[in-house]
């Protein structure tokens, strides 16, 4: 009898013993100078502790946009690991407020506070990866009376790294360099295969895989209370950025979220003075705006999302900074060096690295950790309150539901928004019989989306316009810019007719099921036309276009009108151009590219300098960026940040990673267009051809900094445009669309009328309203726009150079105006009948 209780006091200490130590299965400390740690290290160390010990259960919950497996790792008491499910259970019920107000009460004291906390996001933000190891252990083997109490009353769902493939990337590239002339160069190429930094700007249209699996976690899964998303670096000369967020706040979001957020960032900073952790800072530069990040979204749907930025280093090697290396201020104006109310310890210089870092992110964690422990019932039931009071303001709010009728211009987009919708936990319902609403009727089939549902400020905040506040620091300072974009409604963005009904619906509805965009229409106003038409070509069946756009197949359509079509469609043989520096919009158009099954080759600066370019490709695109950028890229021998600093010895990019297309390249695009190539410009880089081929266009707007521009200022919003589709380009479109611009391009033709034909024709495909431009967001000065030119189809020699004064496929989200992009495709290589 004494054996086995003496056998039972050490079974705790036997278990414990074998978690492996982080140190111990890495080699070095995380943290540890000039080392970091890559995806294979982390997946390995965390089936290790799956292996050693029962507070922890490892699963895969998807794969990366490479295929990585993709792991989250369940930490919380023995006993609570083996009754997951249940705990589960009650924290849907009571998110969803599927409970009663007795059964809700009941469920807050035996449930536990359900806290999610990721990693990596951003790859080379190197700190919070490299800290999931430490978080992982001392949750685990932790014996001290919070541990305990976190293990006991939190069930934590830590994501040590949700961008795998960016995260082998930054590891492997600064292992190569480390200790030589290159150890701080950046990454030549995004560090996500698309989207790069723009990962964290997918959070509503759920493009990524990534995305859709951590979204599925979060709003179908185990509904947290509190959404903690980690990343790097927060304004100089600070250490962390801590909740509260900066202004403005958006009107959807629940007063009691952004308090409950609030109270998480007072509950950090008390902790890091607590611990004499200075250089604490809030209310600086991360506002409450908008829907697209990680953090931002989780609050539309009742959860406190909650942002730290922690210093950085360039990767792993540290730095050191003196009092003089300081700024007296902050951008905002206040102090930097003096204690303030939001800044209260000021950090006055010193060494820092990658382990300072993660030290400032443990006590973080530790702080919403013991807080959610010490209020578990109370989280549980506010998330429960929060819904119930979404429900009931949809019931007898307004609006009382969206419709989404069946006579849509692109019915395809409609579906595809829907089930985007459906992604983000919102409930849509299908008519079962014809119903009246807004004084008509709509038929059986009709999909409805209510109001009443617990994700209501999510619902409302995507299909709603979005009015930016004007904010400035003084009465004649420029308007405060949006931490990202102003406005971004997403069935405005999407082309999709939505019918607001605020008076109360009465219909026979049921759950529409999981809906999916088609796959296949013959109806070129749908965007699934065109995986139909990229289908047929690899099938080699005869498509024509007609004059009118339509899309014509032989054997289907009669021989006369087959016969009278305006243009015989091939497959296109596409270039996207990719620079050697990181550029998401090259990323999102390959994203396009691939969604739409078009076949394409990437080039780099060295292929734009061959000879052969007409020979081998119809289209050839260039994402948005400068035509300097173009042109040069990043020169050899520049630094980093192209401003000297102590570190410039080691922050030089490698030589065969500079440069740009250079005057050659330059001449071998223009011969291109010259020899029937269509080059295809958008936003920033049509730059490039109107500069320097020359083109007789003269654009009308200077594109620099929101601070210095006295007229015309568009922050990321929706504009309405008017488009000619007549016109091959705007086949397919409506005649008066809405289109996303964060600053764009407007342009006049500077020939004659008389002048404007043959090689030296230019043709408007699309102009800026000449009334009520802004559709959702934030304008000033349109009157420099209204009715300009911004789509132009300009003939050069033999081809065409299509401008873009705007990004048609900007982060895959504004599918309302993916057709402009992919008609000038399809029209490169198409035949004239």
């Amino acid at each position: 009898m004494i054996a086995r209780f003496l056998a039972s006091l050490s079974l705790p200490v036997l278990l414990f013993s074998a978690v492996p130590t982080p140190s111990e299965h890495l080699g070095f400390e995380p943290g540890a100078d000039y080392r970091l740690a890559d995806y294979g290290a982390v997946r390995s160390y965390f089936e290790k502790l799956a292996r050693s010990s029962d507070r922890i259960k490892l699963v895969q919950f998807g794969r990366s946009s490479l295929g990585k497996p993709m792991f989250l790792a369940i930490i919380s008491s023995a006993e609570n690991i083996r009754d997951l499910e249940r705990f589960r259970q009650i924290s849907r019920k009571m998110a969803l407020g599927e409970a009663g107000e007795a059964e809700a009460k009941q469920l807050a004291r035996e449930g536990k506070a359900v806290v999610w906390i990721d990693s990596g996001l951003h790859a080379s933000e190197v700190a919070p990866v490299q800290h999931s190891f430490q978080l992982a252990y001392q949750l685990l083997t932790g014996e001290s009376e919070e541990s305990r109490l976190i293990r006991d009353r939190v069930i934590l769902l830590q994501a040590p790294c949700i961008n795998p493939d960016g995260l082998d990337w930054i590891a492997h590239w600064y292992a190569r360099n480390s200790g030589t002339p290159h150890e701080l160069a950046p990454l030549p190429h995004l560090y996500h295969k698309y989207a790069g930094h723009d990962n964290n700007r997918d959070w509503f249209m759920m493009n990524l895989p990534e995305t859709r699996h951590v979204s599925r976690v979060l709003y179908e899964e185990w509904f947290p209370q509190i959404v903690y998303n980690q990343h790097q670096a927060p304004p100089f000369p600070a250490r962390i950025f801590v909740p509260p967020y900066a202004e403005p706040l958006n009107p959807h979001i629940p007063a009691s979220v952004i308090e409950g957020v609030n109270l998480i960032g007072s509950a950090m900073r008390e902790r890091f003075a607590r611990e004499q952790k200075p250089g604490v800072i809030s209310y600086l530069r991360y506002d409450g705006w908008w829907n697209g990040g990680l953090r931002t979204a989780a609050k539309f749907h009742n959860m406190h999302g909650t942002l730290t930025e922690t210093a950085a280093v360039n990767y792993a090697t540290p730095r050191e900074w003196s009092r003089q290396d300081l700024p007296v201020r902050f951008e905002n104006g206040i102090p930097a060096l003096e204690p303030t109310i939001f800044y209260p310890l000021p950090w006055h210089g010193g060494r820092w690295s990658v382990r300072h870092a993660i030290d400032y992110m443990l006590t973080a964690d530790r702080a919403i950790l013991e807080l959610a422990a010490r209020h578990s019932e109370d989280y549980l039931l506010k998330a429960w309150k929060l819904a119930r009071d979404a429900i009931a303001q949809g019931e007898t709010g307004q609006p009382s539901a969206y419709i989404v009728p069946a006579g849509q211009w692109d019915f395809s987009s409609a579906q595809d928004m829907l089930g985007r919708l459906q992604l983000g936990g919102v409930r849509v319902q299908i008519a079962t019989a014809p119903f009246q609403a807004n004084g008509q009727t709509y038929p059986k089939g009709t999909y409805v989306v209510r109001a009443a549902q617990p994700f209501r400020p999510y619902l409302m905040d995507l299909m709603e316009p979005q009015a930016y506040p004007e904010l400035r620091s003084h009465s004649d300072g420029p308007t405060k810019r949006p931490y990202d974009i102003a406005g971004y409604t997403m069935a405005m963005q999407m082309g999709v007719q939505v019918d607001r009904v605020d008076r109360p619906l009465e219909a026979s509805l049921e759950p529409a099921g999981v809906i999916a965009r088609p796959v296949f229409s013959r109806n070129v106003r749908e965007n699934a036309a065109y995986l139909t038409i990229a289908e047929l070509l690899d099938k080699r069946v005869s498509l024509r276009w007609a004059l009118d756009g339509a899309l014509l197949i032989e054997g289907e359509d009669t021989p006369e009108r087959f016969r009278a079509a305006a243009f015989e469609l091939r497959p296109p043989r596409v270039a996207l151009y990719e620079p050697l520096i990181p550029n998401a919009d090259a990323g999102w158009t390959q994203y396009l590219l691939e969604e739409f099954r078009i076949s394409h080759s990437i080039l780099h600066n060295s292929d734009l300098r061959a000879a052969d370019l007409r020979a081998r490709f119809d289209a050839l695109i260039l994402p948005s960026q400068t035509a300097d950028s173009i042109l040069h890229g990043t020169r050899e021998g520049e630094s980093r940040s192209g401003e000297p600093s102590p570190l410039d010895r080691i922050s030089l990019q490698r030589p065969e990673f500079t440069g740009g297309i250079g005057v050659e390249g330059l001449a071998r695009l223009e011969d291109f267009v010259r020899q029937g190539g269509t080059l295809i410009a958008l936003d920033r880089a049509a730059e490039l051809p109107v500069n320097h081929f020359p083109l007789p266009v003269k654009p009308l707007l200077r594109r620099e900094e929101a601070a210095s521009r006295s007229d015309y200022y568009c922050p990321g919003s929706l504009l309405r445009i008017n488009v000619d589709n007549r016109h091959p380009i705007g086949f397919g479109m409506p005649a008066e669309a809405v289109a996303f611009s964060d600053g764009g391009q407007a342009w006049d033709v500077t020939l004659l009328a008389e002048q404007n034909k043959g090689e030296r024709e230019v043709r408007s495909v699309a102009r800026y309203a000449s009334t009520k431009l802004l559709a959702s967001g934030w304008l000033s000065g349109e009157g420099a726009v209204l009715g300009k030119h911004n789509l132009l189809d300009v003939r050069y020699g033999k081809g065409r150079v299509v401008l873009y004064g705007f990004r048609p496929q900007f982060r895959a989200q504004p599918a309302g105006t993916f057709k402009l992009l992919l008609n000038a495709i399809y029209l490169s290589a198409a035949q004239a009948l």
